[in-house]
């Protein structure tokens, strides 16, 4: 008899390109396709070996998301070895004790989606099962930090407010008869 607790269910699932977040200062940047699943949780990732015995490769807490928007990794200062495709970010924080109240994000993850419904799936998805938590942020920087500078703007601070208006998530009521 199968017993997993509903809560657990993976809500979206599918292969997706992931950006090296580059945590560490002097990590290379490459890009791996990955197998992504959803849950109420978590946006976790795996290596796409063996299904039975996939190994997990990391996972962001939903209730530390701060923005999912689109994200443009070619064009003028980009990644010149990004893979063609729709790519989006998620902006989040590992721990709310880190930054508690902020909306700026800690770190990026950049992926990249097979085709525009997919990208559009995605973000949709991800938005709905963060709603509830966490500040959300009100810009975005569209394109990438380069080490230097940010691609879209040329700002020469990573922390900058992004240059970009985020979009505007639903509000979580905890209380619906005000």
């Amino acid at each position: 008899m199968m017993t997993e607790r509903r809560s657990d269910f993976v809500l979206k699932g599918g292969y997706m390109v992931k950006r090296s977040q580059n945590k560490k200062r002097f990590t290379p940047v490459n890009y791996k396709t990955r197998w992504f699943e959803l849950t109420r949780f978590y946006l976790s990732y795996y290596d796409i070996g063996n299904l039975e015995k996939r190994r997990e490769r990391g996972r962001i807490s939903v209730k530390g998301v701060r923005l999912v928007e689109p994200a443009l990794l070619h064009g003028e200062g980009g990644d010149a070895a990004a893979p063609d495709g729709y790519p989006f970010q998620v902006g989040y924080c590992e721990s709310d004790g880190i930054y508690p109240g902020t909306t700026l994000p800690q770190y990026t993850l950049y992926l990249v989606a097979d085709s525009e419904k997919d990208r559009t799936e995605w973000i949709s998805s991800i938005r709905k099962v963060c709603e509830e938590y966490s500040p959300k942020s009100f810009s975005y920087h569209l394109g990438l930090w380069l080490g230097r500078k940010w691609s879209c703007c040329r700002s020469l601070n990573r922390r900058a407010l992004g240059c970009q208006v985020a979009t505007v998530w639903p509000e979580y009521n905890n209380n619906p008869s005000k």
